[in-house]
């Protein structure tokens, strides 16, 4: 894993844990095909969110580039309805993860790639939280 990769998935894991104000816990998938994993604090695994961080620092905020088919398929890219991609852009100077990005559900992937008009998953840093905890509360 490249190092700036681990920088993007580790800013990630601090805006789920500091955003949540501790009613998450996101931690490092053991699994090779996801990144990270969310869980609901204290729920002992009834519910979980799988991500995958695709962080570069050529992605905009209003779409994705042509390099999406390859950044989808370098990883092992099995739809599940708990599955999301995370397509952020990384400011190299700054250090720091853009305000919006986008999370697009694995389900949604095969079918809009053809679109090159991802505008309507792009979120920002605390709709992406309030995202994650309506999630992992709905019974």
């Amino acid at each position: 894993m490249s190092n700036i990769q681990e920088e993007i998935e580790d800013k990630i894991i601090d805006l789920i844990a500091l955003g949540a104000f501790g009613r998450l816990i996101v931690f490092k998938s053991d699994n090779p095909n996801r990144d990270l994993v969310v869980e609901r604090k204290g729920d002992y695994k009834t519910k979980t969110i799988f991500l995958n961080i695709y962080g570069r620092e050529f992605l905009g905020e209003q779409g994705l580039p042509d390099e999406i088919n390859d950044l989808a398929a370098a990883k092992n890219l099995e739809p599940a309805g708990n599955f999301y991609l995370i397509f952020v852009k990384f400011d190299m100077v700054k250090r720091e993860i853009a305000e919006n990005f986008l999370v697009v559900p694995s389900m949604d992937m095969q079918n809009t790639l053809d679109e090159k008009d991802f505008s309507r998953y792009t979120m920002s840093k605390k709709d992406f939280i309030a995202f994650l905890i309506d999630y992992l509360n709905k019974k």
